[in-house]
């Protein structure tokens, strides 16, 4: 009789909740992607964080270039307990995995590949690494 109904506004509260979330644990030898100041937790509890895209000098897919060249990153490994440590990884394959620990860490790709038209921002990169 005239009086207003209350409907209870609990979308909000979902919408609320859902903010970003971290990827769930990464099993061993499962590749997973991180992109710049992310880091992620393998079901042995390493954490890896890529920090930084320390130089790109691969030939652009539109050239011909002398050389492949590389990128090379920095990640830093750490687990509980154990004092974290910063590493460097390159996209060439004898200089793409470095050890920590029980664990071998491989940088398998960095995306985006570069092309001569356009200038690659530090956010944009993605890289794809594998634990086992």
């Amino acid at each position: 009789s005239g009086g207003g109904r209350y409907w209870p506004v609990v979308f909000v509260l979902i919408a609320g909740c859902a903010g970003p979330t971290a990827p769930d644990r990464v099993p061993k030898g499962e590749p997973f992607d991180l992109r710049v100041g992310e880091s992620a937790l393998t079901t042995d509890d390493l954490r890896i964080t890529f920090d930084a895209v320390r130089s790109d000098s691969r030939c652009p897919m539109d050239a011909l270039c002398v050389r492949a060249g590389e990128a090379v990153i920095a990640v830093t490994l750490s687990l509980a307990g154990e004092a974290p440590i910063l590493r460097e990884l390159q996209t060439i394959p004898d200089k793409s995995q470095t050890t920590y620990s029980r664990f071998t860490i491989t940088l398998s790709s960095l995306a985006p590949y570069p092309r001569s038209d356009r200038q690659i921002q530090p956010n944009d990169y993605i890289a794809t690494f594998v634990v086992s």
